[in-house]
């Protein structure tokens, strides 16, 4: 469920064969008398950035499915009556919006696919917050994390985000025995079954975690390419599996690895097949592919099986 969006985003999203955006501005200014929505801000591209207010979230909780995970209220603040701009927040969630608009048009889920600032919390006393998170089983990507970035965040805290959310798929299940959960973590996709994160999230039917995403967006291609590259080096540990240990095995273990593509808003919103085309890099490749390319992992188990008969076979004919 999206708090805030614009009634572009909203016509796109919702009522994509319109010809214009008329009847969503309609419907909000109709839930705006009902004292359910507010015009929160107008943004740098010049739309209004409508927001639920507490009736209106509280209403929304009711009509949406159990299954949807609705996020917390983010209150508005207020000077002299009127609402208070938020730090650069409110163009940050406009453009959290605008990117499950594209998604949802190039056939990844549908508008009840997303939610945003999912909560992730961790032992330590910190809760990563996600952007995003999308549900597109029919497009072959049953879960994934999403975070947007303006080119205005350090890549030392996306770095940080990445290492964060490697933690929490790291986190046991309750009432997991330890001791099992340890042994498991030797036997491939076994040891998702002592973590938390499967109790909360669908499997991928790949190795791996739940895929995490980073579309960057905002300043130049050459910027963002740089913080791609920075953000590649820095979190490789998540990302990378590990070797097997065993002589003339090239396979990786991706099974306690975090799989994690970046692209650009720019991107998907360029080409006529959208987000649905060669558009998404998986970070340790250097090819641009489609998303379900590009989270498949070729050099993963199906390789490792292939290897292990080959093993097999050599040591039969000595």
């Amino acid at each position: 469920m999206f708090q805030r969006a614009t009634a572009d985003h909203l016509w796109r999203m919702l009522r994509p064969g319109d010809r214009h955006d008329r009847c969503t501005r309609d419907t909000l200014n109709a839930l705006k008398g009902g004292g359910k929505v507010w015009v929160e801000t107008r943004l740098e591209s010049g739309h209004q950035l409508w927001v639920l207010i507490e009736r209106g979230h509280k209403e929304a909780k009711q009509l949406l499915p159990k299954s949807v995970r609705v996020s917390v209220l983010r209150k508005l603040q207020y000077d002299d009556g009127e609402p208070v701009d938020g730090d650069g927040f409110d163009e940050h969630a406009a453009t959290v919006t605008m990117t499950a608009t594209v998604l949802t048009g190039a056939g990844f889920g549908t508008p009840l696919s997303w939610q945003t600032e999912i909560a992730h919390r961790l032992p330590y006393g910190y809760t990563q917050y996600a952007d995003l998170t999308m549900r597109a089983p029919d497009a072959g990507v049953p879960a994934m994390l999403l975070e947007v970035d303006r080119v205005n965040e350090p890549v030392d805290d996306l770095t940080a985000k990445l290492h964060r959310y490697n933690d929490w798929f790291e986190l046991l299940a309750p009432k997991a025995d330890k001791d099992r959960e340890r042994a498991a973590r030797r036997q491939g996709a076994a040891v998702h079954d002592f973590r938390l994160w499967s109790r909360i999230y669908p499997a991928s039917g790949r190795e791996g975690y739940v895929p995490v995403a980073f579309v960057f967006t905002g300043k130049t291609q050459a910027q963002r390419e740089r913080r791609m590259r920075r953000l590649e080096q820095a979190a490789r540990r998540c990302f990378a599996g590990a070797r097997y240990p065993w002589a003339g095995f090239t396979a990786v273990d991706y099974h306690q690895a975090v799989p994690v593509v970046v692209t650009e808003l720019e991107r998907i919103t360029a080409g006529p097949a959208g987000a649905a085309g060669p558009v998404w890099r998986r970070l340790g490749r250097e090819e641009w592919q489609t998303l379900s390319w590009a989270l498949g992992n070729p050099d993963g188990e199906r390789l490792y099986r292939m290897e292990e008969e080959q093993s097999r076979r050599r040591q039969a004919e000595r």
